[in-house]
């Protein structure tokens, strides 16, 4: 499980500010991938009317300046990831070659932008879609325009103030089933503020999900576009330490048992264990109402469904007192092959 610190548009259009914040990211937290909104062309992603333009306008960063960004998080061990918001974006970032890229939500059905960057990918490249927000069919028709082997379906979106039930983790768990095929990630955007934000991070990541995303900030509390959602340098690392733990609990998924699990039910000082009520002769056949099932100091090497499997089938081979424990080498050839 990867833990990705999220710039967006923290930066409001200073350089000196988000370089701060990205050497920040690199030398002092424990992220694994970084995360940057890269806009090179203000008017292929948004109109003039909309009450936000002339602001974003005004913070947009050349590309001399994403580049130096850009060489800051390669120069170091986290890995890059670029959401593109135009094409101008797309042509520019992929000669980075990003480990990770994503389409907004906010874009997630624009075909000229999902086209560009369908003929820049490489199969290794992992393609992250924000779906906060979207349906399953505008989901599916982006699933379907990328055909990408290398998905990720990242849940999340802003909510502030934070409304619990909005949330939902139960429709990310469905969604989650309807797409067995891809990974998936949780962005949390929990208020800066709430008691519970770690908390209700960790419960999104314990999800199942590969990825958890953080806005992350040096000015923490401070009014800042995004602000209302980034976490402190510290918070993230504490993040990052639980999502261990998660990934610990979470253990391999086999079926088998494991070291923890075979301790845990050795037959006779855990699990009940078959015990003779009377003493049984060599050439006797097994008869349940000789058999009981008890704790007891004694080890058995049968659980108690192959004890059951004995009875009336299986003749001992050698005496057995009462209160003993019944063993394999009690019956003829030790059950080899017929125990099932």
């Amino acid at each position: 499980m990867k833990l990705i610190a999220e710039t967006a548009w923290h930066h409001q259009g200073e350089f000196a500010f988000m370089h701060q914040l990205v050497n920040a990211i690199n030398k002092r937290t424990k992220a694994d991938i970084v995360k940057l909104h890269l806009t090179l062309d203000i008017d292929e992603y948004m109109a003039p009317d909309h009450p936000l333009y002339e602001d974003v306008k005004i913070w947009l960063l050349d590309k001399d300046q994403w580049k130096e960004i850009i060489e800051l998080i390669i120069s170091g061990n986290k890995e890059l990831m670029l959401l593109f918001n135009d094409t101008k974006a797309v042509e520019f970032g992929m000669q980075f070659n990003p480990t990770h890229v994503e389409i907004h939500s906010v874009c997630l059905n624009d075909n000229n932008l999902l086209a560009a960057l369908k003929q820049r990918l490489t199969r290794e490249t992992k393609v992250v879609l924000g779906v906060g927000g979207s349906s399953l069919y505008e989901i599916e028709n982006a699933i379907n325009i990328l055909q990408h082997p290398n998905m990720v379906l990242m849940f999340g979106f802003q909510n502030f103030p934070t409304k619990y039930e909005d949330i939902n983790f139960a429709k990310m768990r469905r969604i989650m089933k309807l797409f067995p095929e891809f990974q998936f990630g949780y962005a949390d955007h929990t208020a800066w503020d709430e008691p519970n934000n770690i908390l209700i991070t960790l419960l999104g990541a314990a999800l199942g999900m590969d990825y958890v995303e953080k806005h992350v900030t040096i000015a923490y509390g401070e009014e800042r576009i995004d602000w209302s959602a980034a976490v402190s340098i510290d918070m993230l690392n504490e993040i990052k330490e639980r999502m261990k733990l998660i990934e610990a609990c979470n253990g391999d998924g086999l079926l088998r048992l494991n070291k923890g699990e075979q301790d845990y039910s050795i037959f006779g000082p855990m699990k009940k264990a078959a015990m003779l009520t009377k003493d049984l002769k060599a050439g006797q056949e097994l008869e349940k109402d000789i058999l009981a099932f008890k704790r007891t100091g004694q080890i058995s090497d049968m659980s108690q469904v192959e004890a059951l499997q004995t009875i009336g089938k299986e003749e001992v081979t050698k005496d057995i007192k009462t209160g003993q424990v019944l063993m394999r080498d009690h019956l003829k050839e030790g059950m080899k092959g017929k125990i099932k």
